[in-house]
């Protein structure tokens, strides 16, 4: 029997990890392949490679390997380039195969990497099976489906394309093929993949998916409730959705059902994150509303915009529902007190400096005040958006900006993996895509961490200040006074960007009380201003005083804004009112807008899970409770200030 190695590597757990993503992909293509009774007398399956370990030391270890299968995305291709050289050197007989989502879908990577022989081009168990089948009697190439591949006397071959019609394969958790990994590093807690469903209806220009064209097929109900089970009986800590759009069908409500069950009665999983459907509302209500009983899934119900202008949603195939069902939506889950989370992408065709600093702004309009998120925009190779006639048409630039995982420490990146991503199109330079990156950044610390939500809402609300003008001109503040503190930890940010869109740097963002933990852009801000609240305040005041708010409002406004912010050691905070602050704000988060009343009342703000450390808070308030749900004090009441004179 000759050795088969399979590799799929978790970009951020190296040897020694703490926590590590079982290889759901290589497995699922074992099991498959391993169905085959052609396949089980003449392979051998070796090992899963998962861990990004020094690909000289993999490569030494391996036994007489005949075939060895990588699966590829942008987060470990450079990792498997690495490997499989290596592998190649030490046997020259062995056939190195690469598939995945980021293997282009032509021959480019054969003409470039000579270590590499065969390419498998889209969805893989069928094409993987029948290609170990293939060498196993060392037949021709031809017949296998969904390849390329080098020819004996040079130049290469690509056979006829063949799409899985169906989701029949055994499953790699109940096949038994992870439990040798489970076993062997008890010392990792282990997170794992669940696809329930594959394909998407829709044809975003960006995605992968969209040239696929693929109907959504379901993997069977009792596979997928008996993989639920497998995840708690090995204490799965973090499940992944692999689904496109969970709550799609009526039965993601019983696979929900499923998932609850099985952390309520075990603990495990301990969470849960899903890609939600975009078109079935009351059916992603019903799984988050699930969800949170049992505090799952701490991102909550995703409502997805990419972009909220016309053109771009044109250009790139996307349509989105009225703002006034987005609206409606919000208020039903901020009154549930549900979480949602809403995301933009930076870099679409169309989009303009003035468009998506709107597109942030609506977004807090129709109730989002809490938790967005903007992605650079990742030119996938097999997306529409990827095709050289589109990146022509629209005039699209790209650099290269390496993969910077935030919450790691620096010495955890071995080698180095990179994403593809638009920085210039024709209707958004260069500097104002830079510009675009700062203004997200100072927007979702500001307004979203909170540190001036309730100025920017007080003065939409009573003074019909736009949101985007109140940001914009909070930047062009800093950018006119570089001396401030505040301005110059934009200025690292600034230069963060410049860097990224040249292609030139990637820079890690650190907060010295965390010690060498790197830190997204936005909470790199947010943590040094915390350490420096009464700095941050000085130096905004003269901006803020521009708006001429009444002087009490101003005070209380001010004094609200200081004591809601949690900080390390920072358990209670008492501050008499001569306004409604809470009140008023409270309502806007639910479309219940109603004028500032005048009520004078003692506020007290407690935090009930206080962190006494920087490194804590980092972690508990400003990581896991990122996107801003974590950065105001929880329990907030109020006493009759009684005829003092505040």
């Amino acid at each position: 029997m000759r050795n088969v190695y399979f590799v799929q590597v978790d970009i951020s757990a190296s040897l020694g990890a703490e926590s590590a993503y079982l290889p759901y992909t290589a497995g699922i293509l074992a099991a498959n392949a391993w169905r085959s009774e052609t396949v089980k007398t003449a392979f051998r399956m070796k090992e899963f490679i998962f861990l990004r370990e020094d690909p000289a030391a993999v490569a030494a270890r391996m036994e007489d390997p005949a075939a060895v299968a990588f699966s590829n995305y942008c987060w470990n291709t450079e990792y498997n380039k690495l490997l499989a050289k290596e592998v190649k050197a030490r046997f020259p007989g062995c056939v190195t195969v690469f598939g995945g989502h980021n293997v282009p879908n032509d021959e480019s990577f054969l003409e470039q990497f000579p270590y590499i022989d065969i390419l498998c081009h889209g969805e893989g168990e069928d094409t993987v099976r029948v290609l170990l089948e293939t060498l196993a009697v060392s037949g021709g190439l031809s017949a296998v489906p969904n390849i390329s591949y080098r020819l004996p006397g040079g130049g290469f071959a690509r056979t006829e394309a063949m799409c899985q019609k169906t989701l029949d394969y055994p499953s790699p958790y109940l096949d038994g093929w992870f439990d040798p990994i489970v076993a062997a590093h008890p010392e990792i807690t282990f997170n794992a993949i669940l696809e329930t469903s594959r394909g998407c209806p829709n044809r975003c220009a960006y995605c992968d998916w969209g040239l696929l064209r693929s109907r959504t097929r379901l993997f069977p109900l009792e596979r997928v409730k008996a993989e639920i089970r497998w995840f708690a009986e090995h204490k799965i800590a973090f499940v992944w959705g692999a689904d496109a759009n969970f709550g799609m069908f009526d039965r993601d409500l019983e696979i929900a059902d499923a998932l609850v069950e099985a952390k309520e009665t075990t603990g495990y999983p301990e969470r849960m994150r899903m890609n939600y459907a975009k078109n079935n509302a009351d059916n992603v209500f019903a799984i988050v509303k699930k969800f949170k009983k049992c505090e799952f899934d701490r991102i909550g119900a995703t409502l997805s915009f990419q972009s909220l202008s016309p053109t771009v949603l044109r250009n790139i195939g996307r349509t989105n529902r009225d703002l006034d069902f987005y609206r409606d939506l919000l208020t039903k889950y901020n009154t549930e007190n549900m979480k949602t989370y809403s995301e933009l992408i930076l870099g679409l065709p169309g989009e303009t400096y003035e468009s998506f600093i709107k597109g942030i702004a609506t977004l807090f309009e129709i109730g989002q005040h809490f938790v967005f998120e903007v992605y650079g925009c990742i030119l996938l190779p097999n997306a529409q958006m990827g095709q050289k006639d589109y990146v022509e048409r629209f005039g699209i630039k790209t650099v290269k900006s390496e993969i910077i995982r935030p919450h790691f420490h620096e010495d955890a990146f071995d080698v180095k993996e990179y994403n593809t991503i638009i920085v210039e199109t024709d209707s958004m330079p260069r500097e104002m895509w830079v510009r675009s990156t700062v203004f997200f950044y100072l927007a979702k610390a500001f307004h979203g961490n909170g540190l001036l939500r309730a100025f920017a809402i007080y003065l939409y609300q009573e003074k019909g200040v736009p949101y985007e003008v109140f940001y914009d001109g909070a930047l062009t503040y800093l950018e006119e006074h570089p001396a401030f503190f505040t301005s110059k930890l934009f200025a690292d940010i600034r230069a963060h960007a410049d860097e990224q869109s040249r292609g030139v740097n990637n820079p890690r963002l650190t907060f010295a009380p965390c010690g060498d933990v790197i830190w997204d852009d936005h909470e790199y801000a947010v943590l040094h201003i915390l350490s420096r609240l009464d700095d941050f305040y000085e130096e905004l005041l003269p901006y803020l005083k521009r708006f001429d708010i009444a002087p009490d409002i101003f005070a209380d406004l001010l004094a609200y804004q200081r004591a809601v912010l949690r900080r390390p050691n920072d358990r209670e905070a008492v501050v008499p009112l001569r306004y409604d602050v809470h009140g008023f704000l409270s309502d806007v988060y639910v479309n219940r807008p109603h004028p500032l009343e005048k009520k004078k009342h003692v506020l007290t703000l407690r935090d009930p899970a206080v962190q006494t450390t920087w490194p804590d808070f980092g972690k508990y308030v400003v990581w896991y409770g990122r996107m801003g749900w974590g950065s105001y004090k929880e329990n907030v009441s109020a006493a009759s200030a009684g005829g003092a004179d505040l």
